[in-house]
C-alpha cells in the first residue's frame, strides 16, 4: 500500500506564540484535498510536539470521518512525522478497501395510535431496495439523497413529519457495510381548517374554495403547493409565503399572504427619436380594478396613444373563478383608430378551465369589424368587414414568485380559425373574392433561471402565424416597442410571420428591484396586401436586432421602470427611452 504525506509550513515561531501548520496530505500516493478546517493545526510556545497531541486526535477523527463518507471505513493513519526547522508534519495514511453495501434493515416506528398501512409499508420496502441495492460501493451523498427521497415517500402520503436516521454497520474482514435504517413516520397530516389572518380586501370563504384544500383531506407537500399556486394566480396578492402547519386539535393551515392593493395604475412614457430630428412622445395607461362585483375579479381599462393620430382602447373583465369550480370567463373590448384611414372593434369573449394549479385550457369567440374612412382606392389599407373567430389555447405558469419570479416557466398558446367576411362596394375593384377562411397561431413563453445568487437570466420566445388567401392590413400583427421588442419605434413592424426573443441578464437589488441588460433578435414576413398587387411591392422581411439595458425600482409611490434601447441601425445617441411607473391605488 503506498504512503501519503501532510506538510505544514509555520506562520509564526517566536517565543510565546502559536505555531501554525497549514496541512497538505496524501493518500496512497495521491494528494487528497482537504476542507479549510483541516489544512492548519496550530501549536503553543513552548510545548513539545508529539503525534499523540489532542489537536491531532481530532484531525485523525475528522480525518478517517472524511474518508468514510466515500466507503473507506477502514482508512487509518500509519504515522506522523515532524521535521525542524521547518516545522512540517508529515501523514502517512492507507485509504484501505471501499466498502459495498451488504443489504439494509429498516426499523419502523409509528406514531402513538397511527395505524400505518400495510401496503404502504411495503412500498416503502421496495423505495428503499432501489436506493440502497446490494453490491453498490457506499457513497454518503448518494446515501443522504436516497434518505431524503425516502422521506418524500412518506410525506406524499401525508406523514409531512416523517424522520429517517442511517445507520451504517461494516463488516470484519469482507468490506461490506449494512444499513440500518431508524424510520419515524411521525402523525398523519389531515386538514381541520384553514387560518387566513390579517385580510382587509378578501373574504376568507373566497379564498378557502380557491386553495383546493377541504377539511378533513390529507395534506401533502405537492397539495401545498399547488394552494400557493392557485392563490398566486389570483392577482390578488404580492405575496405568498411558506404555508405554515399548526397543532390546535389537529392540524390548521395558517397562510401567511401579503395582499395587494386592490386597485393600481400603470403610466408608460416614451421619447423616440426620429430622423431629421422630429422626435416624438408617446404614452400609455391601464387602469386595474379588482373584486368588482365577485371576489377575484378584474377590470382593466388601457388607453395607448404610441403614434401619432393613432389610438388604442382594451376594456376587459374578467372573474377568474365562477363559484367554486374551476372555470373562469371573461370579456373584452378592443377599439383602434388609424387617423381618418380606418378603426377596427375586436369583441371577444374568453372562457377558461383549470387543469390544474399551474396550467388551464383556454376557449375564445372573437368578432372583428373593420371600417374605412371616405378614402380614393389609392390610399386604401382595409375593407369594411366582419371576421368570425373561435380559439383555443393553453397557459402554464409555474413559477417561484409572482412579481420578480427567479425560477419558472410561463407559457401562452393560443390557435384560432375564422371567416371573414367583405361588406365593401370598393372591394371589387381589387378582388374577386368576398369571403375567405383564415388561421392564427399565436405564442409567447418566458423562463428565469437563476444561476448564481442575486442573478436572474429571463429568455423568451414570441411567434405569430397568420394563414391566409388574402390580406388587408387589418390582418396583420404590429409589433415593436416598449412592450415587445425593444429598440424600435411602436407598433413598428406588420407581420403575417413573426418570431422573436430577447435574453434578460438581471441582478437583483432587493426582492422587487433589479438592473437588467438585454440582447433581443427577430424575424418577420410581411406579405403583399391586396391592395399592393402590380405595384412590385412582394413579400417583405427582415431581420431584427436590439438591446439595451435599465432599472426596475421599487419606490414608495410603486414600481418605477426605465429603459433604454437601441436596434442595429440606430446611434448611441439616438436610443429609445422608457419610463414607467406602476402603483397601487
Amino acid at each position: 500500500m503506498a504512503s501519503g504525506a501532510v506538510q505544514a509550513h509555520p506562520a509564526s515561531s517566536d517565543s510565546g506564540q502559536d505555531t501554525t501548520f497549514s496541512v497538505r496530505l496524501v493518500v496512497d500516493g495521491r494528494s487528497f484535498n482537504l476542507p479549510d478546517s483541516l489544512r492548519r493545526v496550530s501549536f503553543a510556545q513552548p510545548e513539545t510536539f508529539s503525534d499523540s497531541h489532542p489537536k491531532l486526535n481530532r484531525f485523525y477523527r475528522n480525518f478517517q470521518e472524511l474518508l468514510g463518507r466515500d466507503g473507506y471505513f477502514s482508512a487509518s493513519i500509519d504515522s506522523v512525522r515532524k521535521s525542524s526547522p521547518e516545522n512540517r508534519i508529515t501523514f502517512f495514511a492507507e485509504a484501505g478497501c471501499r466498502y459495498r453495501i451488504s443489504g439494509f434493515h429498516i426499523e419502523l416506528t409509528k406514531a402513538e395510535n397511527q395505524d400505518t398501512d400495510d401496503r404502504l409499508v411495503e412500498g416503502f420496502h421496495e423505495e428503499a431496495a432501489r436506493h440502497f441495492r446490494t453490491g453498490n460501493l457506499y457513497n454518503a451523498v448518494s446515501t443522504e439523497q436516497g434518505i431524503r427521497s425516502l422521506i418524500g415517500y412518506w410525506e406524499r402520503e401525508g406523514y409531512l413529519f416523517a424522520s429517517i436516521r442511517p445507520q451504517v454497520e461494516t463488516g470484519e474482514e469482507a468490506c461490506e457495510a449494512g444499513l440500518i435504517l431508524h424510520t419515524d413516520t411521525g402523525e398523519k397530516v389531515m386538514s381541520s381548517g384553514e387560518l387566513f389572518p390579517g385580510l382587509t380586501r378578501n373574504r376568507p370563504g373566497f379564498l378557502q374554495r380557491i386553495t383546493g384544500i377541504n377539511e378533513g383531506d390529507v395534506v401533502t407537500p405537492r397539495k401545498l403547493t399547488e394552494a400557493r399556486q392557485r392563490l398566486e394566480a389570483t392577482g390578488l396578492f404580492e405575496d405568498v409565503d411558506d404555508i405554515l402547519i399548526v397543532r390546535n386539535e389537529g392540524f390548521q393551515l395558517l397562510y401567511e399572504l401579503s395582499e395587494r392593493r386592490t386597485n393600481a395604475f400603470d403610466l408608460l412614457f416614451g421619447y423616440i427619436p426620429e430622423p431629421g430630428g422630429n422626435n416624438r412622445f408617446i404614452g400609455s395607461g391601464d387602469l386595474v380594478l379588482r373584486n368588482v362585483f365577485f371576489q377575484g375579479s378584474r377590470l382593466d381599462v388601457s388607453f395607448e396613444r404610441l403614434q401619432q393620430f393613432v389610438t388604442k382602447l382594451d376594456l376587459g373583465y374578467e372573474a377568474t373563478y365562477l363559484g367554486s369550480t374551476p372555470f373562469g370567463a371573461g370579456a373584452r373590448f378592443q377599439f383602434e383608430q388609424q387617423d381618418t384611414l380606418y378603426q377596427v372593434r375586436n369583441m371577444r369573449l374568453n372562457g377558461l378551465y383549470r387543469l390544474s394549479s399551474t396550467t388551464s385550457l383556454l376557449g375564445s369567440l372573437r368578432q372583428e369589424v373593420s371600417v374605412t374612412g371616405n378614402l380614393p382606392a389609392a390610399q386604401q389599407r382595409v375593407f369594411d368587414s366582419r371576421s368570425f373567430f373561435t380559439g383555443v389555447g393553453i397557459r402554464f405558469r409555474q413559477t417561484d414568485g409572482i412579481r420578480n419570479p427567479t425560477r419558472g416557466l410561463i407559457i401562452e398558446v393560443l390557435a384560432e380559425t375564422g371567416i371573414k367576411r367583405i361588406d365593401d362596394p370598393v372591394a371589387e375593384t381589387f378582388t374577386d373574392r368576398l369571403r375567405w377562411n383564415q388561421r392564427e397561431v399565436s405564442a409567447h413563453t418566458r423562463a428565469f433561471i437563476s444561476p448564481f445568487s442575486r442573478q436572474v437570466i429571463s429568455p423568451s420566445l414570441n411567434g405569430f402565424l397568420m394563414i391566409s388567401p388574402e390580406f388587408t392590413e387589418t390582418d396583420l400583427n404590429r409589433f415593436g416597442g416598449a412592450k415587445s421588442l425593444r429598440g424600435y419605434r411602436e407598433d413598428q413592424f406588420q407581420s403575417a410571420r413573426m418570431l422573436w426573443g430577447d435574453v434578460e441578464y438581471r441582478y437583483l437589488l432587493d426582492r422587487l428591484s433589479y438592473a437588467f441588460v438585454f440582447n433581443a433578435l427577430g424575424y418577420y414576413e410581411r406579405p403583399e396586401l391586396i391592395f399592393e398587387r402590380g405595384q412590385g411591392v412582394g413579400l417583405q422581411s427582415e431581420w431584427l436586432f436590439s438591446y439595451g439595458l435599465g432599472f426596475s425600482y421599487t419606490t414608495p409611490l410603486g414600481m418605477l421602470q426605465i429603459s433604454y434601447a437601441l436596434s442595429r441601425n440606430t446611434g448611441l445617441s439616438n436610443g429609445n427611452v422608457h419610463f414607467g411607473i406602476s402603483a397601487g391605488l
